[in-house]
């Protein structure tokens, strides 16, 4: 009987054993990625996945392909691994990107086609690192399948911040616009109502303005222009620069400092073409005048509120 007992217990113990969640034994982000996708080969490149995704998380794009076959639930992504961050001696979160895919595994690109955002935890369990949590519909940032530029910073002495600077440009006009969030020990959340353009050029839209943007500042040069060739578009080039005060234990505050060039045209007469000339002159005055200013985000009540200051960026 004792010796049925003992049988059985060893049975028990090394069947438990054979049940024990796959680990990684340092937190490095191709072993963990493994832990969360078993098929996830050690290459410091984007990977095919099947995600399955559930509208009761968030949206689900309409521009977002079913994948073939029921191998594959779900929908195809291209996924990177994009930041790798260690909260604590016990915890760490992993945020990557997806790029959508269709059935043929070729991207579904387009303006409106942004890209899933996800985190996914670590805990450490006696020297080794295990799946702890996910939260796998973040967001949907970008444009083109691509998410952006992100970077981790210091939120607080104790916090970090995701900062994800998008993309995008169309009929020659860009821009830049910048999401944070707040990288919890269970959950990531928004740290702004909305996006903050941080960039804007108008480079693409006009011929000349190369030109324009290399003028003397805050005096006015007079052009003349061939009517098909004159554009109401002024010509501009902002860039920024963020930081956020992480000084104390409550998030600091966010500062955004603008520099740059915008233009301002005036048109003065058109004059009508004369015999033999095909089309009118435009005459315009063109100022061109710098930037720098800036702007201060507060945090309260869960969120980064505008406390001074005026974004010079124009909306397209």
């Amino acid at each position: 009987m004792f010796r049925n007992l003992v049988l059985f217990l060893i049975c028990c113990t090394l069947g438990a054993c054979s049940k024990q969640a796959p680990s990684a034994d340092k937190l490095e982000r191709n072993l963990l990625m493994q832990l969360v996708f078993p098929s996830w080969k050690k290459q410091n490149k984007p990977q095919i996945q099947a995600l399955e995704l559930d509208k009761k998380d968030g949206e689900i794009p309409e521009h977002l392909v079913a994948a073939a076959g029921e191998d594959r639930p779900g929908y195809l992504f291209e996924i990177l691994a994009e930041q790798l961050i260690r909260l604590d001696s016990n915890r760490a979160v992993l945020i990557t990107s997806a790029s959508p895919l269709d059935q043929q595994g070729e991207s579904v690109s387009g303006h409106l086609s942004a890209s899933l955002i996800s985190a996914f935890w670590f805990k450490q369990v006696d020297g080794r690192w295990y799946a702890d949590g996910q939260q796998m519909q973040l967001d949907w940032l970008g444009a083109s399948a691509f998410a952006g530029k992100s970077k981790v910073v210091k939120l607080s002495t104790n916090q970090f911040a995701l900062g994800v600077e998008s993309s995008d440009c169309f009929d020659g006009e860009c821009f830049t616009d910048l999401m944070l969030y707040e990288l919890g020990g269970e959950k990531v959340k928004s740290l702004l109502k909305h996006s903050i353009r941080i960039a804007a050029d108008t480079i693409g839209v006009r011929a000349d303005c190369e030109q324009i943007l290399k003028q003397p500042v805050n005096k006015v040069i007079r052009y003349h222009h061939a009517e098909s060739a004159q554009s109401s578009s002024n010509c501009v080039d902002v860039k920024s620069e963020w930081a956020i005060k992480a000084n104390g234990k409550t998030p600091g505050d966010l500062l955004i400092r603008f520099s740059g060039f915008i233009e301002e045209q005036k048109t003065i007469e058109k004059i009508a073409a004369d015999a033999g000339e095909e089309e009118s002159t435009i005459v315009v005055d063109s100022i061109l005048s710098p930037i720098k200013q800036q702007q201060l985000f507060r945090y309260r009540e869960g969120k980064y509120q505008l406390v001074s200051g005026k974004n010079p960026t124009p909306e397209f």
